[in-house]
């Protein structure tokens, strides 16, 4: 392991190391300040051994500085110094996917396998990118750690300390041999392979794409070949995790909490549910069919069973996306309260209530406002004769349309409700004529209030209607009873509002308070005149008996 390099120590004349960001078998990587730019970078340490190492070191330093996409981290500059090899890139804010994964394992939380994919998806461009150079360049060491997600969600694969130049049949190494990480190095990449080329990157990239749908490591490839020796199945299939997954109501998770509590100590850590991948759960069987089978081909043990291109890779997973998404889509409720777009049926439904609660308005309408009089050819109450469309009885002037004495009480009581409403009507100034109350069979509809609200303007009209109509009755020249039809309209007469000055109770308590504080004053005036008056007394009587002697005397 080479020796880190003290913070604070500037190399290059330049560049002063800030902290350690991470170490690996062919050195470390720093942050590092750039003091002529006042800018953050990483920077990357090599070792260099062997002869001609620093030569090649250089000309694959000019390689990289030609690379320009937006999901690889950008080459700013190379040097040597100390017997120590150094590459300046961009430093790349953000988490690893591994990290992202496992916090998110621990939590007991899923990120959106749609998201995932999107990642996966831009690393195929810069991986494909790399693929289209002419020499073609090899990544040879992607994996979960090497795939660095920004803060505004943006896929940087970063690393290419391992990368390689593959040009007319000659595999040269770029900085460092490396076999790569167990379980994202493909056979071929171990000694006694054939050697890697663009098929190395795929299997690399299925196995990311493993890790971050499953939350589990890739089988190395020892691993694999011990199971298919063992006529098992080497790389485990999709459905088959997922039925593996426990419920979160398992009794394995009932005995972890218990073990939680204190109630018991289980033997062996139980299996625990994971969300992340029982999402899986939530596509259709053909959705994750597709995705089993780009896994299992993309990760195939030899290079012709694979996808030989990263671009067909990466075809089939966009596929397996957009069928993913369209099902997320259906799931979702079909109103959306923040969408513009109209809900044709509810808008349907809406206009057909709408229609027919004008139909019902007009209808309401076309009937009579008021009531018409109905004939009567004798009294119900003492049987005497009467004329047509007569609101009274000549003999006993009861209103007609009374026909039983609960009725009449009825009528009464609406009889009190207009005298009401008529009083209502000239407190506010309203038009002071003689209202009649119809007969009980013929009454207009009942409002919702017992008493008859002026403020309605539908009443006031009904009332004034059905007053004018009265009034043309009466004054038609048929007889009229002077005795009993006089009473009861004099029952419902308005009474006249009050003119002139009216002492209200307020006044009354205004003056009131006014006159007992004048009392008050007259009483604190005539205490102080009677102090004065006891001081000057002596002097008073002096002069008093001064003025009778005067008196008498002159009066003798």
């Amino acid at each position: 392991m080479i020796e880190t390099v003290p913070s604070g120590t500037v190399l290059h004349e330049r560049y002063r190391v800030e902290r350690v960001l991470g170490s690996g078998g062919f050195g470390h990587v720093y942050l590092v300040l750039d003091l002529s730019m006042n800018q953050q970078y990483a920077l990357k340490e090599y070792l260099i051994s062997g002869p001609g190492g620093q030569e090649q070191l250089m000309h694959e330093a000019n390689v990289l500085s030609q690379l320009h996409h937006p999901n690889l981290p950008a080459f700013h500059d190379a040097f040597n110094e100390r017997g120590r090899y150094y590459v300046i890139i961009n430093y790349i804010e953000g988490e690893d996917l591994t990290d992202i994964i496992r916090i998110t394992q621990r939590r007991n939380e899923a990120i959106s396998l749609i998201q995932i994919i999107g990642w996966i998806l831009a690393t195929c461009d810069a991986v494909l990118f790399l693929h289209n150079q002419r020499p073609p360049v090899i990544h040879r060491d992607i994996k979960p750690d090497n795939i660095r997600i920004m803060p505004n969600g943006t896929a940087i694969l970063v690393d290419l300390g391992n990368a390689k130049a593959y040009a007319d049949g000659l595999r040269t190494l770029l900085f460092i041999r490396h076999q790569g990480t167990p379980g994202y190095a493909p056979p071929e990449q171990y000694p006694g392979g054939s050697g890697t080329d663009t098929r190395s990157d795929v299997y690399a990239l299925g196995a990311t794409l493993y890790f971050a749908i499953t939350a589990h490591e890739p089988p190395s490839v020892s691993t694999r070949n011990q199971a298919m020796q063992q006529g098992q199945p080497d790389l485990p299939a999709l459905p088959d995790l997922l039925a593996k997954n426990p419920s979160e109501n398992s009794p394995e998770a009932n005995e972890v909490k218990q073990f939680r509590l204190g109630v018991s100590k289980p033997a062996k850590p139980a299996p625990r549910h994971s969300r992340h991948l029982a999402q899986l759960g939530a596509f259709s069987p053909l959705a994750l069919s597709q995705l089993n089978s780009i896994l299992q081909r993309s990760m195939a043990m030899r290079p012709k069973d694979r996808y030989q291109h990263v671009a067909d890779f990466a075809n089939d997973l966009n596929r397996v996306m957009t069928t993913m998404m369209a099902e997320v889509q259906q799931a979702k409720p079909t109103t959306n309260p923040y969408g513009t777009q109209p809900n044709l049926p509810m808008l349907y439904e809406d206009m057909q209530n709408a229609k027919a609660a004008e139909a019902a308005k007009q209808q309401n309408v076309s009937s009579p406002s008021h009531p018409q009089l109905e004939a009567v050819s004798h009294c119900p109450e003492c049987n005497a004769s009467l004329m047509r469309n007569a609101p009274f009885c000549p003999n006993c002037g009861i209103p007609l349309g009374a026909k039983s004495g609960s009725e009449r009480g009825r009528q009464t009581s609406d009889t009190s409700s207009v005298g009401r409403m008529q009083a209502q009507q000239g407190r506010f100034g309203l038009a002071d004529h003689t209202i009649t109350a119809p007969p009980q069979d013929q009454q207009p509809p009942k409002t919702p209030s017992p008493a008859l609200n002026t403020r309605n303007n539908g009443t006031q009209e009904d009332v004034s209607a059905w007053s004018t109509a009265q009034v043309t009755q009466t004054g038609t020249g048929r007889p009229r009873n002077t005795t009993g039809a006089t009473t009861a309209r004099r029952t419902m007469r308005q009474k006249p509002t009050p003119s002139g000055f009216a002492i209200g109770p307020r006044l009354i308590l205004a003056v009131l308070v006014l006159l007992v504080l004048l009392i008050a004053v007259m009483i604190v005036l005539l205490i102080n005149a009677t102090h004065h008056a006891e001081v000057q007394l002596p002097q008073t009587a002096f002069l008093l008996e001064n003025v009778a002697h005067t008196i008498r005397a002159l009066a003798i």
